[in-house]
């Protein structure tokens, strides 16, 4: 796809407003999201008047024509897309604000990353929050754990992507959580993709600022990714030994396996490597026992 149909498909779908209806304002009203400074927990549930959603789009649109607009951003718009020079991150063990303390209902695919590929795998017009880092799955952040939205990785496992960013931000934006939508919401994007807005209070704007630190060094907190193609997988250390104690080791490697990517393994503090390194560690070690 031609960037230039990319940026007005981006452009299209950031203009959608879509209007609460009496049943979204009750919701809103049951749940007591109707103060001031609720605004943020609105628009995690997707529950937003009008005006709050066209302010956001104004931010998100500002927020583009500046990236767009220079060779820097035009740079980190290329990385992004390609997955070259920045790895990005989605959780599927991560639960969000909105899930855990706004009674989002969440979403059980999310247990099989082979199942999770089966439904949603395709589904690349829904833009998907991820996190980011400079360099390759490799170059993950020592310290990491103590940044915003580490979740993503150490909640077990997930994916790699690359796609366009429609927003990167070195802290959580408070972006909408798809499985907590209002079901008139996902029907009224239904052919464009669901579109996710977010705070633009610590915006990213090249991958020199990124890497300077916007707050954490080499780190994105959330981005906002929108066309994305899997081109990986992760699980973690925990994940891979609580499988080994459990006896369930085999149903792993199948669900890995299922997705046909190719899967690296992080502990709180590193890149352990690939799940091929360690099978072909564990088929010499077994050998040699032999």
């Amino acid at each position: 796809m031609k960037i230039e149909t990319l940026k007005k498909i981006i452009l299209e779908t950031l203009e959608e407003v879509y209007e609460m209806t009496p049943e979204d304002e009750a919701e809103l009203k049951r749940r007591g999201l109707e103060g001031e400074d609720d605004w943020w927990l609105r628009r995690q549930v997707g529950l937003q008047p009008d005006d709050e959603v066209e302010q956001d789009i104004q931010n998100l649109r500002d927020y583009q024509a500046k990236v767009q607009g220079s060779p820097e951003g035009q740079a980190m718009i290329r990385a992004f897309q390609s997955a070259n020079g920045v790895t990005i991150a989605h959780g599927l063990g991560y639960v969000s604000y909105a899930e855990s303390e706004l009674g989002g209902s969440g979403d059980e695919t999310r247990k099989s990353m082979a199942n999770w590929v089966r439904k949603y795998g395709k589904l690349n017009k829904n833009q998907l929050s991820t996190v980011a880092w400079i360099g390759s799955p490799a170059d993950i952040p020592s310290g990491y754990p103590s940044f915003s939205n580490h979740e993503a990785i150490t909640g077990g496992t997930g994916f790699l992507l690359k796609g366009y960013p429609v927003l990167v931000s070195g802290r959580s934006v408070s972006s909408q959580t798809l499985s907590s939508l209002p079901a008139t919401l996902i029907q009224h994007q239904a052919q464009s993709g669901i579109a996710k807005r977010g705070d633009v209070e610590t915006p990213i704007y090249s991958l020199q600022e990124m890497a300077e630190g916007q707050p954490f060094p080499n780190w994105a907190g959330e981005v906002l990714l929108d066309n994305w193609e899997l081109v990986g997988c992760y699980i973690t250390t925990d994940v891979l030994l609580t499988a080994r104690r459990e006896g369930r080791l085999s149903q792993l490697f199948e669900d890995v396996g299922r997705t046909r990517l190719q899967c690296h393994i992080f502990s709180e503090s590193a890149h352990m490597g690939t799940m091929d390194e360690f099978k072909k560690r564990i088929g010499k070690r077994s050998k040699r026992r032999r």
